[in-house]
């Protein structure tokens, strides 16, 4: 019920509004009642109206305020507002001023007269777009909040001390060197920083790609401990773009490798897993293609929480209007895009 709530304010508003002007004004511009039915000349104003307010509170703020694209959104506005009342102006001095009005006006004056309403109409537009924009942000932020709060609090639960943790696997990795056994001490080492980075890098809201994608080899290292000489298994990067200069939400492409490594890995048959990272045209194309070996494959939620539902929820409060995410397979392999549109 509350998602009509909105669009019927708007229709009694523009509504009530319009019957005010068509009952109790007799006189709009040169429009004249005893020379015709003027309603239509009110009811093409209106609608030029309603162009310049819905296509600057819904499409043109929205998608330039996401891009953090002040410019764009001027620029934008002030063509359409333009373009709009030069439209209104030309069809109201060329057919409905000269049809309806009693006396002629020249054009200067109907596009002066169009432009002065639409300015108002547009500073409706701006104030009713920022404000509904800085409402959607809060609220955003509320449930980030208590997403952070609630995953601390399940940190904080934990009986177990990371810097225990800790001590141990320096241990483990000082009495592996003593023991030569140079692979398990890399792989200790490894998961040490795998252990680092989600116990304190993932405080931020934002972290380095490059640190991501070293979590993203460590990961795969460690793995790789599981997997023996003879199996014939390959996982690639690939890695093109200015990959140093940008930053993401940390953890949020662990997941697709989880699962890839989960469903595309078969010890007994040839599995290649391919991970792909290009950032471009201040966009994060993500991709991950590995072999399929099971009937069914999908991102499934599980307890460590990473599933595709999850994942989709984090994208739509950390990237709101600003991902694109598809999983297909392609004759025998299962691929994942996902494709982020970075902040400036």
């Amino acid at each position: 019920m509350k998602k009509y709530v909105e669009p019927i304010i708007h229709l009694l508003i523009w509504g009530i509004g319009y019957f005010l002007i068509l009952n109790y004004t007799s006189t709009i511009g040169d429009f004249r009642k005893e020379r015709g039915p003027y309603w239509i000349a009110l009811l093409f104003g209106m609608l030029m109206n309603l162009s310049v307010f819905y296509t600057t509170a819904y499409f043109l703020v929205p998608k330039f305020l996401r891009l953090k694209n002040i410019k764009a959104l001027v620029f934008s506005v002030l063509t359409g507002f333009i373009f709009i009342n030069l439209f209104e102006s030309t069809v109201d001095h060329g057919y409905l001023v000269n049809f309806f009005s009693s006396a002629s006006e020249s054009f200067f004056v109907t596009f002066l007269y169009n432009t002065t309403v639409s300015f108002f109409i547009l500073l409706l537009a701006l104030s009713y777009s920022l404000i509904k924009y800085w409402v959607q942000n809060e609220k955003l932020k509320r449930v980030l909040l208590e997403e952070k709060l609630s995953t601390e609090m399940a940190f904080l639960k934990s009986k177990i001390n990371p810097h225990f943790l800790f001590n141990v696997l320096n241990s483990f990795y000082a009495k592996s060197l003593k023991y030569n056994a140079p692979e398990l001490a890399n792989g200790i080492a490894k998961l040490a920083e795998l252990m680092r980075y989600m116990v304190y890098e993932t405080n931020e809201d934002k972290v380095a790609l490059e640190k991501e994608i070293l979590h993203l080899k460590n990961f795969i290292q460690v793995y790789q401990l599981r997997i023996a000489e003879e199996d014939d298994v390959t996982i690639s990067f690939d890695l093109k773009g200015a990959i140093n200069a940008v930053q993401i939400s940390p953890m949020l492409l662990i997941p697709f490798v989880e699962n890839a490594i989960k469903h595309g890995i078969d010890p007994k048959s040839k599995s290649l897993i391919n991970i792909s990272i290009v950032v471009e045209q201040n966009k994060l194309h993500f991709e991950v293609t590995n072999t399929l070996h099971q009937s069914f494959y999908d991102l499934v939620d599980e307890p460590s929480g990473f599933g595709l539902d999850n994942l989709k929820k984090r994208l739509s409060i950390l990237y709101p209007n600003a991902y694109t995410l598809e999983t297909k397979e392609v004759d025998g392999y299962f691929k994942s895009l996902l494709i982020l549109q970075l902040d400036k």
